[in-house]
């Protein structure tokens, strides 16, 4: 489903926000988290969504876009005013509130885009649950945000509208505004990310590659490739291995961070080729020759970001505009 994403500059005057939630990225554990690795989640300030209370935009385009975000906005409401999921909704939101500023011209105004793997549809939840969630709720005295499991399987079944099913970690991880490591048993810490030497003449990036991708159809392609016994050896021992290497490195800080990734670009290209874009691979691959960054899938992959690695940023712009490459350097 897609979710209100407006990236015009001329539109971006039409925000009066309020709180927004931002986007979100996930680092490590494509694929591998849910066959015992673990993943690591950051928010992404670049863009974000808010809820806003209605009103009469003059420019058309905009009323238009409001209006859209209204309706789609009204079709969630159902669903969580159906009678199987009301009990619970109605304990945790104030539904009854939600409608009367759906009447009113509520409009959602995201700048995060959908199919990217930003978490769009998790912004849209944490964004009503911040809105609507009653104080008392079935969280008690205790604030929310100090309850992450619970919270998680809030959002999961919340979420579960936009996408069947849902694990609620990208909501949660919106919400929080933190980063976050899930480990083996789907277990949600929040933590803290050190800075590392290279943060201040390089690090992560990240490359658009303006394909959006369908996430169905890339898990299918990974459930026929476990069907491989050479490639499910890889997967389940190097590949993990290295992720959550990985993992340790970027949380600490450590010098040994861009040999791994190297590693882990090299294994992502061996084993999930179909999932870099065509017209990338070649970009991919120079980096592994190269030495100079290496690259990543973020994500499921098949378009949206790629996430990269330079340990000096300079370094590779010359290579980068050769192959027509716009790097947005990410902070942790």
């Amino acid at each position: 489903m897609i979710i209100f994403t407006l990236m015009n500059e001329s539109v971006r005057a039409m925000a009066t926000s309020k709180k927004s939630f931002p986007a979100k990225i996930l680092l490590f554990g494509e694929y591998s988290l849910m066959h015992g690795s673990r993943a690591l989640t950051i928010p992404f300030r670049k863009y974000g969504a808010s809820l806003h209370s209605g009103g009469q935009h003059k420019d058309p385009k905009k009323h238009a876009i409001a209006q859209h975000s209204n309706k789609l906005l009204r079709q969630y409401h159902a669903y969580l005013n159906q009678e199987g999921h009301a009990p619970l909704f109605r304990d945790m939101l104030d539904l009854e509130r939600f409608a009367n500023e759906l009447e009113a011209g509520l409009y959602l105004w995201s700048t995060i885009p959908s199919g990217f793997g930003l978490g769009s549809s998790g912004a849209l939840v944490a964004a009503v649950l911040d809105r609507y969630g009653r104080a008392s709720g079935i969280f008690g005295d205790t604030p929310a945000e100090e309850k992450p499991e619970r919270l998680k399987e809030l959002f999961s079944r919340m979420e579960s509208f936009f996408h069947g099913s849902s694990s609620g970690i990208d909501p949660l991880g919106i919400y929080l505004g933190q980063p976050l490591l899930i480990d083996a048993g789907n277990q949600v810490t929040r933590t803290i990310i050190k800075t590392s030497k290279d943060q201040h003449s390089g690090g992560f990036f990240l490359v658009n590659t303006h394909i959006p991708r369908k996430t169905a159809d890339l898990i299918a392609i990974f459930r026929e490739k476990l069907k491989q016994e050479p490639f499910l050896h890889r997967f389940l021992h190097d590949y993990i291995e290295c992720n959550d290497a990985c993992i340790d490195a970027t949380l600490a800080g450590s010098e040994r961070l861009p040999e791994l990734l190297e590693h882990l670009s090299g294994l992502q290209f061996e084993l999930f080729r179909e999932m870099i874009p065509d017209i990338f691979r070649s970009f991919w691959k120079e980096g592994l020759t190269s030495g100079k960054y290496a690259l990543k899938l973020c994500g499921a992959g098949g378009g949206g970001f790629l996430l990269g690695y330079a340990p000096d940023h300079q370094r590779v712009a010359p290579l980068f505009r050769e192959h027509h490459i716009t790097a947005v350097p990410l902070v942790l």
